[in-house]
């Protein structure tokens, strides 16, 4: 049942997040010449890897069955994508409206009286209150759980009103109240936890937002069609959305290129080129809140002193890596905030290639090739390590082995190794690695203690590479007690700065989505919130090549 938190997901498979595409069901594909304009209904087929593995949105463990099952349970409000100048703001959706009191200790929401569910029960109070004694349930062990240690309590005065109690204020507060899909607690909540995981929930499913389960066959398709008691009267314009599952991303590019689908997220930058020229094809690429990084372990002697982090940085010619593996798509990251976030400190700077300088901070720290071998080496012992990452992934391998083609120049002994992303996973929890390469998905609430805060031996933590720095930790301990995001603005500053200089990863690039969409789908805002941020609103024309 465990999901990583919202604050920060390992990118475990492909660099950038997959999933989708859109496209006629098979046998309904229009002959060329039918165009028709478009408007209310029609049918989008999605191409996706693989599917989902729970219709319960609190037992789900995949990106793709969140961004599909956030169409079936909503959220009491919408998160906008507006978090580089400002923490996101929200647009009503379950809740019509919601205020603070003065002392900013309540958040009163006030739910829709038109919302309901698709067997036609009210969506109320009880659902919200079901849910958030979900999130917090020790049974179900939700990973967002912990954000929700600031809330003190939640109740309703009734039936239409819900109120969150918070132990003190912070910035994040209506995140943290709206974090979480609503789920109808008269069909669930008579269903103990402890045999939650032994319910078929398809056969549960029901929504309450714009579609609602249709049918689903396992490792082949699942089907969800309008809802017609959404809210939302009018809307969705589209009658039906198919995923089709084809677990092989060229085909899924194929696919997309004969028309077969008609969307296709997570395009491999080496595949992009593919698409430029294609008239029936429109390429989008945007930031995607991700970033690939080498992780040195810290607890190694190798990689105590920050010299040799450093020198290890400014010895990989990054802009070449990401030029040659990312195909120019994406930019060379900084430090712990993306840059594109509003809390990202602007005056930090990448590092810079400088080999000379590279091994001049190794000669300081001791490292010289005393033999005259071509690998540094101090008091008998070479520089050499193993440089690990998960096999399967082809621009991480390539980020490896360039990696250790560079350090060799300056007389670093790399060994490159691809391991099974299971056991890699379990290796960097142990602490049994010298360095590994991977990639961060950063939520949009600004947390560093997941990654940055000191961690006891043996506790939980995905600080893997064992950072530690005193000054950092109490950083994070003020964050956590300041009540708005201006206060928090200077201690991330100084945050940032301290890990930039003692570089416990070399931040390698911020990545960036690459989509396709076939241009009869008319009226789809993809951002990197979901695919499906605004789906209730697409349309298709019936045109066909």
């Amino acid at each position: 049942m465990v999901r990583m938190k919202r604050s920060t997901i390992l990118v475990a498979g492909m660099l950038l997040a997959f999933a989708a595409g859109c496209g006629h069901p098979p046998g309904s594909v229009e002959k060329p010449g039918s165009a028709a304009a478009p408007g209310r209904g029609g049918t989008v087929v999605i191409g996706a890897l693989s599917g989902i593995n729970n219709w319960n949105p609190y037992l789900n463990e995949t990106a793709l069955g969140d961004d599909v099952l956030s169409l079936l349970y909503p959220t009491l409000a919408i998160e906008q994508v507006d978090y580089r100048a400002h923490p996101p703001s929200f647009t009503p959706n379950l809740a019509s409206s919601w205020e603070f009191s003065p002392d900013h200790l309540t958040l009163t929401f006030h739910l829709r009286s038109s919302a309901r569910w698709s067997d036609g029960t009210p969506v109320t109070s009880a659902d919200v209150l079901f849910s958030y004694r979900t999130r917090i349930s020790p049974e179900i062990g939700w990973e967002s759980e912990s954000l929700k240690k600031k809330i003190r309590s939640v109740d309703a005065p009734d039936a239409h009103t819900v109120r969150f109690h918070y132990t003190h204020r912070y910035p994040y507060q209506l995140m943290d109240a709206n974090d979480g899909p609503i789920i109808p607690a008269h069909a669930w909540g008579s269903i103990p936890y402890a045999a939650w995981d032994r319910q078929d929930w398809r056969a549960l499913a029901l929504s309450a937002g714009p579609f609602e389960l249709s049918s689903a066959t396992p490792q082949q398709q699942f089907v969800l069609k309008r809802n017609p008691l959404y809210w939302k009267k009018g809307r969705p314009f589209l009658d039906r959305l198919i995923w089709r599952i084809v677990p092989d991303q060229g085909n899924l590019l194929t696919q997309l290129r004969t028309g077969e689908i008609d969307f296709m997220q997570g395009i491999p930058p080496r595949q992009a080129g593919q698409l430029r020229g294609d008239p029936h094809v429109r390429l989008i690429h945007f930031p995607d809140r991700s970033y690939g990084y080498i992780g040195w372990n810290t607890r190694r002697p190798l990689f105590r002193d920050p010299r040799v982090r450093r020198a290890l940085t400014l010895a990989l010619d990054r802009r070449t890596i990401l030029d040659t593996v990312m195909r120019g798509y994406g930019r060379l990251a900084v430090g712990p905030v993306l840059s594109t976030m509003w809390a990202f400190d602007s005056r930090l700077v990448p590092y810079p290639y400088d080999p000379a300088r590279a091994r001049t901070l190794l000669a300081a720290a001791g490292w010289t090739d005393t033999d005259g071998d071509g690998i540094l080496d101090r008091r008998g012992k070479r520089l050499a390590f193993e440089l690990m990452t998960n096999a399967g992934n082809e621009i991480r391998e390539d980020i490896c082995q360039m990696a250790a083609s560079q350090l060799a120049r300056i007389g670093i002994k790399v060994s490159v190794r691809f391991i099974e992303w299971g056991t890699m996973l379990s290796r960097l929890e142990h602490g049994d690695f010298d360095a590994y390469i991977s990639a961060w998905r950063e939520g949009t609430q600004v947390d560093p203690a997941p990654l940055w805060h000191s961690a006891p031996p043996g506790a939980p933590t995905y600080n893997y590479v064992g950072y530690s720095n005193p000054e950092v930790d109490r950083l994070i301990d003020q964050l956590a007690a300041t009540e708005t995001a201006e206060a928090q603005k200077p201690l991330l500053d100084r945050f940032q700065e301290i890990v930039h200089r003692d570089q416990p990863y070399t931040f390698l690039y911020e990545g960036q989505r690459l989509d396709g969409i076939n241009r009869r789908i008319r009226g789809a805002v993809i951002n990197d919130a979901t695919a499906y941020f605004n789906v209730d609103e697409w349309t298709v024309s019936s045109s066909r090549r």
